[in-house]
């Protein structure tokens, strides 16, 4: 089958656009992709803190025992060293040091092994600086329980320099090396083999840096106080079986600074340890995997704001992006995995903003194709109608010059013979005039300047004359036409249109009924309307075809065979009712009759009366 060239033209129009609409969609969709994965790079540390302190303190090993050494402990005491310092606030340089008295560490890691913990770790680094240790034997063997491991700051690579306490294997030290950001905060940690955390736990973390899964502020881990040991007031087996971190209060606040705010270097430990024995630091997966996820989120979001109202898609993407940050949460605090939260909210946000301006330039230039369209398709009606118009009016005078010639012919004595061609080619004529003038009446209706022409009256008189007029072509048929008008109030309306409606339908009962049939026409006043009716006993309408009566050229599947017509009469029926205000009303039965009724309004009777 050959296709029509404008039909391949059209079709391939639609192609383009479509492919260029396509190509839009993806551009823009990549952009905003891109724009999620640049966030992403960037989305880390705010979104780290931010959960953290969102989320407030969660629970803590109780493995960990924290012992804290305080300044005053020392410089308010003269029974360890016979050192006073005064007052602590004139010490303005407090280092690890500061801590070391032999005695002191002595009695404190006694009474600490007392209780049988399973490890020690000391965080304060006590270097060759303070000296060589006049110790005895069985205080080395104390100080170098293999149950302790002491901090050092010291490169343990290094082996010029010895840490104070190490034994010969280096086995009881460890690194207290902590990451810092590039603003000063700790939120990752590495525990290689050699560092205090590993030391103590068993657990390595070598090969990459985790977020350190800050579980609390100061004061969740369970602590002591230096006094509070060598006084022996602690709880019976308050250190059996546990990690036990000894340390001191920072001089400067500022000194280990993390997303929840200042801690002490033994607290920071005590935060590492916590991770790595109850696995839960935090991981982070191959950056390939979120960018897959926002690539996702991208056709998702694409999908719903191009393929829904502006309304949904809105609704959609607010819920979407709350989902997505409630996910990130959960998966965050359950499973330890850091997911973007920041990133997928502002490209959902960037996404929505350029698909509704990329919409809304769709729409634009859709509504100026569809004004320039409707601007074409005007022009082209207006040629249509002015053209049907001047072949009408065209026609009106060659036919009246034929109908004057048959009508001198069918008086003449001498064309008797011819009467019979004479009277078809009349009827012919007639019907051909009546087919120009509802053409006509149909292109004036329709124009934009027609106005109704509204008079008062008494519409049984103009019922009265529609049934003269149309009387001759009834009796030809041996038709009745019957009347049951009630008196009615004067009404304000177009008559000639409404006569002609009277007409079309008085015509279309007398044509579609048989002869010795009977048309019956009637008017009443009911409320605020005057009804009129006519009723037929024709051969009625099929039951599939009664909707489509009113349609422009639209008659009968089988009427072409057994009468003529147009199929302008009920259409322009219905037209001019309406434009009064009234209804239009259709009922008929196969081999019973139709009946068709209309309405009339009555708003301005008062004022007529």
């Amino acid at each position: 089958m050959v296709q029509h060239p404008m039909n391949l033209k059209l079709r391939l129009r639609l192609l383009i656009r479509q492919i260029s609409r396509s190509r839009g969609v993806v551009l823009r969709g990549l952009i905003c992709w891109l724009i999620g994965c640049i966030l992403l790079t960037n989305d880390e540390w705010t979104s780290y803190d931010t959960r953290l302190q969102l989320r407030g303190d969660q629970s803590v090993t109780s493995e960990v025992v924290l012992i804290t050494l305080q300044p005053s402990d020392l410089t308010n005491s003269e029974k360890f060293s016979g050192r006073s310092f005064g007052p602590i606030g004139e010490i303005t340089d407090i280092t690890d040091s500061f801590y070391w008295d032999t005695r002191l560490w002595l009695e404190l890691i006694s009474k600490v092994l007392k209780q049988h913990p399973k490890k020690v770790g000391v965080t304060l680094s006590f270097n060759e600086g303070l000296g060589p240790l006049q110790i005895t034997i069985q205080q080395n063997k104390i100080l170098k329980d293999s149950r302790i491991v002491w901090g050092t700051s010291l490169n343990l690579n290094d082996r010029a320099n010895q840490p104070l306490l190490s034994n010969d294997l280096r086995s009881n030290i460890g690194s207290l090396d902590l990451l810092r950001d590039q603003d000063g905060i700790i939120r990752r940690f590495v525990a290689p083999p050699n560092h205090l955390v590993s030391r103590l736990t068993g657990e390595t973390l070598a090969n990459e840096s985790r977020f350190i899964n800050y579980r609390a502020g100061s004061g969740k881990f369970a602590e002591y106080r230096l006094r509070d040991i060598l006084d022996d007031r602690l709880p019976m087996d308050a250190l059996t079986n546990k990690y036990i971190l000894i340390g001191s209060e920072s001089a400067l606040p500022t000194q280990y600074l993390t997303p929840l705010g200042p801690s002490n270097r033994h607290e920071l430990t005590a935060q590492m340890m916590d991770n790595l024995l109850m696995h839960r630091s935090i991981r982070r997966a191959p950056f390939f995997v979120y960018a897959a996820g926002m690539f996702a989120l991208m056709i998702l979001s694409v999908f719903v704001i191009t393929g829904y109202p502006q309304t949904v898609a809105l609704v959609f993407i607010v819920w979407l992006t709350t989902l997505t940050a409630a996910l990130s949460a959960w998966v965050f605090d359950l499973y330890y995995i850091w997911t973007p939260a920041l990133s997928p909210a502002i490209q959902l946000a960037a996404t929505w903003v350029i698909f509704i301006g990329y919409q809304a330039n769709q729409i634009e230039r859709r509504n100026w194709e569809l004004r320039q369209e409707r601007k074409y398709l005007s022009e082209l009606e207006q040629l249509k109608n002015n053209f049907v118009s001047l072949i009408s009016h065209d026609l009106k005078t060659p036919i009246a010059k034929i109908q004057a010639i048959l009508d001198r012919l069918l008086s003449n004595e001498e064309t008797l013979k011819f009467v019979g061609d004479l009277k078809s080619l009349r009827f012919s004529s007639e019907e051909l005039n009546r087919y120009i003038q509802s053409i006509l009446k149909v292109l004036r209706v329709e124009s934009r300047d027609f106005q109704l022409n509204k008079e008062v009256g008494d519409i049984n008189e103009t019922i009265q004359a529609a049934v003269d007029q149309l009387l001759p072509l009834a009796k030809e048929k041996n038709i009745a036409l019957r009347l049951q008008l009630e008196p009615l109030f004067s009404i304000e309306v177009d008559f000639t249109l409404i006569r002609e409606v009277l007409i079309n339908l008085i015509e279309n009962g007398i044509k579609y009924t048989p002869a010795g049939g009977n048309i019956q026409i009637a008017s009443q006043e009911i409320g605020n309307q005057i009804w009129i009716e006519v009723s037929d006993t024709g051969e009625g309408i099929p039951p599939d075809e009664v909707s489509n009566v009113w349609g422009k050229f639209v008659r009968g599947k089988d009427q072409d065979l057994k009468t003529r017509g147009t199929g302008l009469g009920l259409y322009l029926v219905k037209y001019f009712i309406e434009l009064h205000g009234g209804e239009v009303f259709l009922v008929s039965e196969l081999k019973k009759g139709t009946k068709v009724s209309f309405s009339l309004p009555l708003e301005n009777s008062e004022e007529v009366l």
